[in-house]
C-alpha cells in the first residue's frame, strides 16, 4: 500500500499559500512595522491596503498559522472532561482490537463491485490532492472576491487538515502497525518500518474527517450538513473494505480529525476577532509612512 507523503504535501501547500504575501506577513506578525513608500511613485490608500488583495493573503497567512500554533497548544489547556473524552475514545477504539480481525476477513470475503467503486469514492474523499484545492478553491474565491465565508472556510479547512495531516502523518512512522494486508495480526508494533507499517492511523479517515466536518459546521441547510458529516464515514469503511486499516485506525483517525476540526472551530473566530488591525498613513514631504499595528 503506498503512503501518500501528507506532511511534505501540507508543508509545501502552506509555503505557496503564503508565498505571495511572505513578505507583508511578516511585517504584520510584528507589534509594530513601518514602511516608507514614495509618493511619486504610489500613492498609499488605507482602505485599499486593507482589503487588497495581497493584504488579504498576508492576514489570512498569519491566521492560519496562528490558528494551528494554537490547536497544537490545547492540551496544555484540557479541562477533566476534555480527559474523559479522551478516555472514552480510546477505550471504544481499544474494543474494536477484539472484532476487527473478525471484520477484516468478512470484509475480505464479501467484495462486489458496487461495494469496489463506492471503495474508490471513499478514497478519493481522503486523499489530500482532493482537500487541498477544495480549502485552496474557498479561500483563493475568498480573498479575489472579498468573501468572509469563503475566506474563512477556506482557512478553517486548511488549519484543520494540516494540523491533524502532520500529527497522522508522524504518528504512522513512530507507531508502526502493520496493515491488515501485511498479515502480522493487529497487535505488533515496528516503528518506522515502512508503508506497509503505516497502518495508525488511518490518514484518509484523519484528512476527510478533518475537511468535511468544517464544512458541515459553515453549511446552514441541514441536508447538507448530513451529507458532509457521512462522507468520512464513507471513507473510513472502505479503508477497512480494502484491508488498508485495522478498525481502531479508523476509529481514532476520526476522532483526531474530529478534535482538530472541532478546536479550529473554537479557536479561529477569536483570533480573528482579537486581531485588533490599525493602520496609519503619515504624510511626510517626499513620502508616505505606513504603521501596521496588531
Amino acid at each position: 500500500m503506498r503512503q501518500l507523503p501528507t506532511l511534505r504535501f501540507s508543508l509545501r501547500f502552506l509555503g505557496l499559500f503564503v508565498l505571495s504575501g511572505q513578505m507583508i506577513g511578516s511585517a504584520l506578525a510584528q507589534d509594530s512595522t513601518a514602511t516608507v513608500l514614495s509618493t511619486d511613485s504610489l500613492i498609499v490608500k488605507k482602505s485599499i491596503f486593507q482589503r487588497g488583495i495581497i493584504g488579504r493573503i498576508a492576514t489570512d497567512g498569519v491566521n492560519v498559522f496562528s490558528t494551528i500554533g494554537r490547536t497544537y497548544a490545547q492540551p496544555v489547556h484540557w479541562q477533566k472532561r476534555d480527559f474523559l473524552r479522551l478516555g472514552g475514545t480510546l477505550a471504544i477504539s481499544a474494543s474494536a482490537l477484539l472484532v476487527e480481525k473478525q471484520l477484516f476477513s468478512f470484509m475480505e470475503r464479501n467484495h462486489t463491485p458496487a461495494l469496489d467503486r463506492l471503495q474508490e469514492v471513499g478514497f478519493t474523499l481522503g486523499r489530500p490532492q482532493l482537500n487541498y484545492p477544495i480549502m485552496l478553491a474557498l479561500w483563493g474565491s475568498g480573498v479575489v472576491f472579498n468573501n468572509d465565508w469563503l475566506r474563512d472556510t477556506g482557512i478553517m479547512v486548511i488549519a484543520s487538515v494540516t494540523t491533524s495531516g502532520i500529527i497522522q502523518t508522524i504518528s504512522k512512522e513512530v507507531v508502526g502497525r502493520p496493515r491488515p494486508q501485511a498479515g502480522e495480526g493487529n497487535l505488533l508494533l515496528k516503528p518506522f518500518g515502512g508503508p506497509s507499517y503505516h497502518s495508525f492511523p488511518s490518514g484518509h479517515a484523519t484528512l476527510s474527517t478533518a475537511t468535511f466536518w468544517i464544512l458541515a459546521h459553515q453549511v446552514k441547510p441541514v441536508p447538507l450538513k448530513i451529507v458532509f458529516y457521512a462522507l468520512p464515514v464513507i471513507t473510513g469503511a472502505s479503508r477497512v473494505y480494502v484491508g488498508a486499516h485495522w478498525l481502531s485506525d479508523v476509529l481514532l483517525g476520526t476522532a483526531l480529525g474530529v478534535a482538530c476540526a472541532e478546536s479550529v472551530i473554537r479557536l479561529y473566530p477569536k483570533i480573528k476577532a482579537n486581531r485588533n488591525r490599525s493602520i496609519s498613513v503619515l504624510p511626510g514631504l517626499n513620502s508616505a509612512r505606513i504603521t501596521v499595528r496588531l
